[in-house]
């Protein structure tokens, strides 16, 4: 198979812009990143009009792109018209993310997850399922009458992905004893959103295998002076928090708190992005509400 030579952009690698590199690529697979004086003799160059080059973005929260809602077309092809959708802004890697629904819902999500992966659907790498395991208090888009509390049915349902990395997102004040750690024993990520929890409620969580929180500030309680609240517990620990810096859900100031608080290992950019990436569509229906973008 022919080397391929990518050069003419800036490259960023480990977090450092090189200049005068190329990317030697064999097939979908990237080789080394070389000196334009050293791509080998034979290489097929392709020369890039300036620009950046830098790896593809990963994606925890992707509700839907090209037209598509996931809770509305939970099959492989839903899955494929929305990874193609967010591919072309350079997201390579997503969970596609199923919002609060009946868990007849959630079977077909996942069982369309499970074959998009085997059948190898670019870019899908597992599912989030955030809700329905909420706190109606903080509730959201979401549709509280499809809120229940999370049992060990469930815990079994939510582990169920054969293929890939199960998200689940839950209100941790109304998970009971134990069924956090249940999901984290079978190897299933759980993170805190819409939630009403305090600050101790969220260390039980944090005790029991919580490693994450959805949207940090939005739909949660927040810090105050004596009630740091999921915020507080999220800038306090080593818990992920994923953001979302649209410039509309989160002011920037808040940002800036904390990214210093957190660095860069602590956060993740997320989109919550909706059917309207990649697509033409203006108006869409999300838990029974007509949304216009």
């Amino acid at each position: 198979m022919t080397m391929k030579a990518l050069m003419g952009a800036r490259i960023l690698e480990a977090g450092t812009w090189r200049d005068d590199q190329a990317v030697l690529m064999r097939g979908g697979d990237i080789m080394a990143i070389v000196s334009t004086h050293d791509v080998p003799q034979g290489a097929e160059v392709q020369k890039l009009d300036g620009g950046m080059l830098l790896p593809g973005f990963i994606d925890t929260q992707v509700n839907g792109g090209g037209g598509v809602l996931f809770n509305d077309e939970p099959t492989t092809s839903g899955i494929s018209a929305i990874a193609k959708a967010h591919r072309r802004f350079g997201t390579t890697a997503m969970l596609p993310t199923l919002i609060s629904d009946d868990l007849s819902v959630i079977v077909a999500a996942i069982k369309a997850v499970d074959e998009a992966i085997a059948s190898g659907v670019p870019g899908i790498i597992g599912i989030h399922i955030e809700g329905p395991f909420l706190n109606p208090g903080k509730r959201g888009i979401h549709d509280a009458e499809k809120f229940r509390i999370l049992d060990l049915d469930a815990v079994s349902l939510l582990s169920s992905l054969k293929n890939g990395k199960t998200l689940v997102t839950l209100a941790p004040e109304l998970a009971p004893a134990g069924t956090i750690s249940a999901l984290v024993e079978r190897g299933v990520a759980v993170a805190a959103g819409h939630s009403l929890a305090t600050y101790d409620k969220m260390q039980r969580a944090i005790d029991e295998g919580l490693t994450g929180v959805t949207h940090l500030f939005n739909a949660m309680t927040q810090l105050e002076s004596r009630a740091p609240g999921v915020v507080g517990a999220a800038l306090d620990s080593d818990l992920v928090c994923g953001l979302i810096c649209d410039g509309h859900h989160v002011h920037p100031a808040s940002l800036r708190a904390a990214y210093r608080a957190k660095g860069p290992n602590g956060l993740m950019l997320v989109t919550d992005a909706m059917p309207t990436v990649g697509s033409s569509i203006v108006t869409f229906n999300v838990g029974g509400v007509e949304i216009t973008a």
